[in-house]
């Protein structure tokens, strides 16, 4: 072979191995690129969400909840209903009939009136009034505020208890129906516990469980936190509703807690000691202010401003209601419970009416049961504590008309 051409081949040999040795180095850097492409393909979303997780649980402590959620925590009003504890309060029934009530604060003086000693000393009824109704007293598992889904789950574990009441009230309040109410969502997502939700499936549905245990994991969609809401918040908008009913649910002013109407005390119960205003007018001064027209800002606050329509779902659990208490064989009374004129006359509004007659009351007269407004019976006792709640002197009598004793 000649040199040239000995050359040329050891050229070439050293060309490939060059060649060789490149494209392995190559392969090699390209391979270590994609490794770490796909290390950083997968650990940056994990990354992502274990430090929204860590910030979404910030949610946890109340200071954090107050200053930044949207959705205020209006849990103390629903003790009842996580606990389970209410239904104690049979223990302390003297009478020998027993109704259950449910439904919004609005209920709740149920769990104290009518009882034995009050009644018979009551002037607003008759003898004979009188006497039918001793044989009578309720136990309330009234929530302030509360929706149909949240009345439907309170009395499913009301039955589950094994009780079976002799009579029942259950409270259609006229704006609890309304599909615009501002915290209506945190209520029905965020206050059935959710062991309860899991073992109730088939009564509740499948999107109903979903809506109650997904909050629970990702705390910033049970409070509504979003930089909009934070940016509103921090400019002062929209808050003073929401700070003002939880305030109040929380102190008690909506009447959320039964403390102060439980058997256990009956002395207190049967003695004429109530704090409440007859008739009341614009002669009252400053507390017509403030208890009835302020409080009748905060009760249209509550809704969005738009016209009033009927939540399909809450009409669907009226539905539930109806059903399961029919299937359990209880007598039962659906009632809208009697409030102050100003706010009578805001509810009652022509289309209001309208809308709430056609979807709520038909409802209910549907499955043929028995609907009674409570502001069109003729009552004597015409006491209030506010513009949204009959005072509980009055619900003896109010009692005596619901019940099957007239």
């Amino acid at each position: 072979m000649s040199s040239s051409l000995h050359c040329y081949y050891s050229k070439k040999a050293c060309f490939d191995a060059f060649e060789l040795y490149t494209c392995n180095v190559n392969h090699d850097v390209s391979g270590k690129n994609y490794r770490k492409r796909k290390f950083f393909a997968f650990f940056i979303p994990v990354l992502i969400l274990i430090s929204f997780l860590i910030i979404d649980k910030i949610f946890l402590i109340s200071s954090v909840q107050e200053k930044l959620a949207a959705n205020l925590p209006y849990t103390g009003s629903f003790t009842s209903l996580i606990k389970n504890e209410d239904l104690d309060e049979l223990n302390y029934v003297k009478s020998k009939k027993v109704f259950l009530a449910a439904g919004t604060s609005r209920s709740i003086y149920f769990n104290g009136y009518p009882n034995i000693g009050f009644t018979r000393k009551d002037p607003f009824l008759t003898p004979q009034i009188s006497k039918s109704l001793e044989e009578w007293e309720g136990v309330s598992i009234g929530m302030a505020g509360a929706s149909m889904r949240l009345i439907y789950v309170r009395l499913l574990q009301a039955l589950e208890r094994g009780w079976k009441p002799d009579f029942a009230f259950v409270e259609v309040s006229m704006m609890s129906f309304n599909n615009d109410r501002k915290y209506k969502n945190f209520l029905k997502q965020n206050i059935i516990p959710v062991n309860f939700a899991l073992l109730h499936w088939r009564q509740l549905g499948l999107k109903t469980v979903w809506e109650i245990v997904f909050p629970n994991f990702f705390l910033s969609y049970k409070y509504q936190f979003s930089p909009n809401n934070f940016l509103r918040l921090l400019q002062g908008e929209d808050r003073k509703w929401e700070s003002i009913v939880a305030g109040m649910t929380e102190s008690g002013i909506f009447d959320a807690t039964k403390h102060a109407l439980t058997k256990k005390d009956r002395p207190r119960l049967e003695t004429f000691t109530i704090e409440d205003y007859f008739n009341p007018g614009p002669e009252l001064g400053n507390i017509y202010r403030e208890k009835f027209e302020a409080g009748l800002l905060v009760l249209k606050s509550e809704q969005t401003g738009n016209s009033y329509k009927a939540d399909p779902e809450e009409l669907e659990y009226l539905t539930k209601t109806i059903l399961l208490l029919k299937e359990k064989g209880i007598p039962t009374i659906y009632w809208r419970p009697r409030v102050h004129t100003l706010l009578n006359e805001y509810e009652r509004s022509e289309s209001n009416q309208k809308e709430f007659e056609s979807k709520v009351i038909n409802t209910i007269r549907s499955y043929g049961e028995k609907y009674v407004d409570a502001n069109d019976l003729p009552m004597k006792c015409n006491y209030f504590r506010d513009v949204g709640h009959f005072s509980p002197r009055c619900f003896t009598e109010l009692s005596s008309f619901l019940l099957p004793i007239r």
